[in-house]
């Protein structure tokens, strides 16, 4: 009778630590869940700043070819511009820093004037709109799914660090600022392994 009396005293404390850990492991479900879902979140707004970047890609490529086909450059001697590749991918380079909203959008010169010419104002108001909207879609994205969290989950690090860059995003200034913090948010949660 009394090692039935062991046994069942092993049994009871088996079952004992089995509902303790079932609710670790419960609640480690929905926080793992919760980390998918934000790194879902995540990974495709990241997806469409890459969209953006091609987007932007796309309109400053098609401006230097106009400007390169048109041959502006045809009676410039010098060695930077030996061929036309190296004429067209300096243009794309110097394009894509002038609509970069967190770089100096100031022109210089001869190249100002031809990119005006050949309709860079009309792109970069177009960019521009396309960031905005990024900024807004983003903003209202990540609002959206801290607001579908369940109250526990809401008081989390993981919902308040959302909120905080949601609200960091749509209070900046300007688009650069905007964009700074975009990256920031974005460098945290890939490089810094952000809660």
């Amino acid at each position: 009778k009394m090692a039935i009396n062991k046994y069942y005293v092993v049994f009871l404390l088996l079952i004992g630590l089995t509902c303790t850990h079932a609710d670790d492991i419960e609640i480690s479900e929905q926080y793992m869940e919760m980390f998918s879902s934000r790194n879902e979140l995540l990974n495709s707004i990241f997806n469409e700043s890459i969209e953006l970047l091609e987007f932007i890609s796309v309109k400053g490529d098609e401006l230097c070819q106009k400007i390169v086909d048109a041959d502006v450059y045809k009676n410039v001697t010098s060695e930077v511009l030996e061929s036309r590749d190296k004429v067209l991918s300096n243009c794309i380079h110097h394009v894509m820093d002038r609509l970069d909203p967190t770089k100096s959008r100031l022109g210089d010169g001869l190249d100002e004037t031809v990119l005006l010419k050949y309709g860079f104002e009309n792109i970069r108001k177009v960019v521009d709109q396309k960031y905005e909207g990024f900024y807004v879609e983003i903003v209202r994205r990540i609002d959206e799914y801290v607001k579908g969290l369940t109250v526990e989950q809401q008081k989390k690090q993981t919902a308040q660090n959302l909120k905080m860059w949601s609200s960091k995003i749509k209070n900046a200034p300007n688009l650069a600022a905007k964009e700074m913090t975009y990256r920031r948010c974005m460098r945290y949660y890939y490089f810094e392994n952000g809660v």
